[in-house]
């Protein structure tokens, strides 16, 4: 090996050496770069297969929930599109274990935990889940007869608001779905499940037993209304 002599007196590697010691270093840098283009090649090429396999499985779902997954109320199924991908993968869950959907009264819930065992893997719910969150959102229109007062609804929503926060964005640390964007008559029945443990009372359900209580605080049907009210006014 050739060596520099420097005015300190020490050694250093000569040209030769230098040149080969960056060759190596570009070749590492070349090596860690092509690993990391081809990670994020993967990375995409697998999002773009869970897409189109979500898209496929969502075929499904359109009988009730509509090609644009904007529900159908004569079928008990709400709009779907839109919501977060962790919500709907944790529903579709729940429904293929039996969590959620075998109540005898619950009817809607009923229709949907057969058509959940079509979804053979968990990667199967998170595709699925994934396309349905990337749909645009629909915004359904009201939809029920009778209104509630929103003034005194936002009463009764402080209580809602500590999990769904205070605009009903939602909160996925809490494991609570957004609540604007819902369609009013899917609020309605969905309370009135929960008051009446049809919806939540399963022992595996954890979340869903923390709502049979916080719903305990709407006293009456016209509660009910009031507070869905004030969540269709937080969206205006």
């Amino acid at each position: 090996m050739s060596v520099v002599r420097m005015r300190s007196g020490r050694l250093t590697p000569g040209g030769n050496a230098r040149a080969g010691v960056t060759r190596t270093v570009v070749g590492l840098l070349a090596i860690a770069f092509g690993s990391l283009g081809l990670a994020t090649l993967a990375s995409a090429e697998g999002e773009a297969a869970s897409s189109a396999r979500g898209e496929q499985l969502f075929a499904l779902c359109t009988q009730c929930h509509g090609t644009a997954g904007e529900g159908n109320r004569d079928a008990l199924a709400p709009a779907i599109a839109g919501l977060p991908a962790w919500y709907l993968e944790a529903q579709l869950n729940k429904f293929r274990a039996g969590i959620r959907g075998l109540h005898a009264e619950d009817t809607g819930g009923l229709r949907m935990y057969p058509m959940s065992q079509w979804l053979r893997t968990d990667e199967d719910a998170k595709a699925v889940a994934g396309y349905v969150a990337s749909l645009p959102a629909t915004n359904p229109a009201p939809a029920l007869e009778a209104h509630g007062d929103a003034g005194r609804g936002a009463g009764y929503y402080a209580v809602c608001s500590a999990c769904h926060m205070p605009n009903g964005s939602g909160n996925q640390g809490m494991g609570a779905p957004p609540l604007v964007g819902m369609n009013d008559w899917y609020l309605l029945e969905s309370i009135r499940k929960y008051k009446a443990s049809i919806r939540g009372s399963n022992p595996r359900d954890n979340l869903g037993q923390a709502m049979i209580g916080m719903v305990a605080t709407l006293p009456s049907d016209e509660a009910i209304l009031d507070v869905i009210a004030h969540i269709q006014s937080l969206d205006k």
